[in-house]
């Protein structure tokens, strides 16, 4: 099977501006992204990253939406064409033109790079950390990568975390329950955050997102399996479908805003929910504030709120109401989005679990 773009894959321009691939999803001729890193000689912001012997700063400011914000208006200001509003998502989005791409990471590749010849203590750290993963979940290693900093030989043996990937959803299933395990267990040197740690991770979310410091104390400490620690160090997983597994290409389906809402509902489908973005089809939904109309799907651009809830389980959900319009069927739906530029960073998932 061919491989296309997906998602956590990075790319750089030949702008030196370097670019984290956002889903699976993008026109043909340009992909979907958001831009994390920019040569320092063009950002004049701080900068702490090297590769190649070039400096680099974090556009990035966190990830959410109004990160997000910051980066599209830094691109409008100094690399405009890399925005424009998009016709069928109905918002700005940052696309970087294929011809415009100079290198394409590829998580895979660089993991196979790591299994072979770890060149520092961090690489060794990740070879051990794949291999106990492959071992204890039965995936063989050819569907796990490694994205951010270490992808792109830019991280720090000193703090950079360790950002693995996983392809495909059987294999996303059996690496799930294997962590699950063995961070219950505290077995091979795997851990939840606890203390002082703990806090650190709650009032960073806290800060960004609009959960208690309990809630996200609760999520980090008991029920993440996917953002964890091991031997000490943080790491986490991202599930990324195959090009089989995806259901929709770009232009297929049209999104319309019609503002935001506030529901709560319950979760009648989350197998889509450790992916990017993050879908749960729901039922039995009851509209707190906004337009009195029947939700089909939850979606999330943040990356927070994936896997957060069961079949079965009522949620409460804030985002923005968008109409949606399949080309293909000609049929019509209505889905909450959260992550979006429009909600200023107050759209939100709880399960009801966390508000008892």
């Amino acid at each position: 099977m061919s491989r296309g773009f997906r998602d956590k894959d990075f790319i750089e321009s030949v702008d030196n501006l370097i670019f984290c691939v956002i889903g699976n999803v993008h026109p043909q001729s340009e992909v979907i992204s958001y831009l994390k890193y920019v040569a320092s000689y063009e950002s004049g912001i701080r900068v702490k990253w090297s590769r190649e012997g070039k400096m680099y700063g974090r556009v990035l400011p966190h990830y959410s939406a109004l990160g997000f914000k910051e980066v599209i208006n830094y691109l409008k200001q100094y690399f405009p064409s890399y925005v424009r509003f998009d016709e069928y998502f109905n918002t700005e989005l940052i696309l970087v033109p294929k011809q415009k791409i100079k290198v394409h990471f590829k998580p895979e590749d660089r993991l196979r790079e790591i299994l072979s010849n770890p060149r520092d203590e961090l690489e060794s750290l990740a070879a051990e950390l794949i291999d106990i993963i492959s071992t204890e979940s039965g995936v063989e290693t050819r569907f796990l990568g490694i994205s951010g900093s270490i992808l792109l030989k830019m991280h720090d043996v000193r703090f950079s975390d360790i950002d693995l990937v996983v392809y495909g959803r059987a294999n996303a299933l059996k690496i799930k329950h294997a962590l699950i395990e063995l961070l219950d267990g505290e077995l091979k040197g795997f851990s939840r955050p606890k203390g002082r740690i703990l806090e650190l991770w709650a009032k960073d979310i806290v800060r960004i997102h609009p959960l208690s410091l309990t809630e996200a104390i609760r999520h980090y400490g008991k029920e993440r399996w996917s953002r964890a620690l091991f031997k000490g160090r943080q790491f986490s997983v991202r599930a990324v479908k195959l090009e089989s597994e995806v259901d929709e290409t770009y232009g297929s389906r049209v999104y319309r805003p019609k503002g935001l809402i506030t529901i709560k509902c319950k979760v009648k489908d989350a197998s889509d929910s450790m992916f990017l973005p993050c879908k749960y089809v729901v039922w039995e939904c009851k509209v707190i504030e906004g337009p009195k109309i029947e939700v089909r799907e939850v979606v999330s651009y943040e990356g927070l709120y994936s896997d957060i809830a069961s079949e079965g389980e009522e949620i409460l959900v804030r985002g923005k109401l968008e109409e949606v319009l399949d080309l293909k069927t000609n049929e019509t739906y209505y889905r909450v989005c959260v992550g979006s530029i429009d909600a200023e960073g107050k759209d939100f998932i709880k399960p009801a679990r966390w508000l008892k």
